[in-house]
């Protein structure tokens, strides 16, 4: 996920489930997008954080601690931002979209497994403050691609 803090967009162009792979093979397809891109992580994850690091992915400093009330706040974030048209999704991210249209709340709360796509995006905007300052996306030579969205 990128943020252009210009125009306060969030632009979601990447996105990646490991299905029952090994930690190496989670660490190589976490990397290969980039050892610059921080990633978040779940408290309750921290043995695996551990590893992660050990093989040298950029892990955020601080994990998410995902409760009812985080992701129901970030939930709302996230929908108010689709909204407004300040969240767009990279047409191509079939598995997102489709996971996303299964995404529904259960006696009014936020479903905290299994979407684990909503909850990667969820722990991204909980983390924006650690966001890379970047004024504008078009203003400097970044390497996100140029993608269709949503």
């Amino acid at each position: 996920m990128a943020q252009d803090r210009d125009s306060d967009v969030l632009h979601l162009y990447d996105c990646a489930k490991f299905r029952g792979e090994q930690l190496a093979v989670i660490a190589e397809g976490l990397n290969a997008r980039g050892r610059g891109v921080g990633i978040s992580w779940e408290a309750s994850a921290q043995e695996v954080a551990d590893k992660l690091l050990d093989r040298g992915c950029n892990l955020l400093k601080e994990p998410v601690k995902d409760t009812p009330m985080l992701a129901d706040m970030t939930s709302r974030e996230i929908l108010g931002r689709m909204r407004t048209g300040r969240f767009k999704v990279d047409k191509r991210l079939a598995e997102w979209l489709d996971e996303f249209k299964t995404f529904f709340r259960e006696e009014a709360q936020v479903p905290l497994v299994g979407h684990p796509l909503m909850t990667a995006t969820r722990h991204a905007v909980a983390r924006l403050e650690y966001a890379a300052a970047i004024t504008s996306l078009s203003a400097h030579k970044i390497a996100y691609p140029k993608v269709p969205i949503v």
